[in-house]
């Protein structure tokens, strides 16, 4: 199993579209997706400074996230997220061990 960590930076004013915009239709779409296992969109705990985001969202392969992404769906769907915000920095990760979350 792999992760795709997005993290993200919304333009001046977009904080709240922006996450609007990663629950429908982004993260909504890649739920339907093939080898998509879960997805948790995190922000700041009890601190207004940063309107930083990180979406992690779990693949059973990178073979499966990579066909998600070859997909034109998924180009229409993120377009919006590219529209709102002013960075997006994206890793990718293998998962070593899991506890019951």
């Amino acid at each position: 199993m792999i992760t795709l960590h997005v993290y993200l930076a919304p333009k001046p004013g977009q904080y709240e579209a922006l996450k609007s915009k990663i629950n429908d239709p982004w993260i909504s779409t890649m739920s339907e997706q093939s080898g998509f296992v879960q997805a948790a969109m995190l922000t700041q705990f009890d601190d207004e400074s940063s309107e930083d985001i990180e979406v992690i969202s779990y693949w059973e392969s990178e073979a499966l996230r990579l066909e998600w992404v070859a997909r034109p769906i998924h180009d229409e769907v993120f377009s919006s997220i590219i529209d709102l915000a002013e960075t997006i920095s994206p890793t990718v990760k293998t998962v070593s061990n899991t506890w019951s979350v």
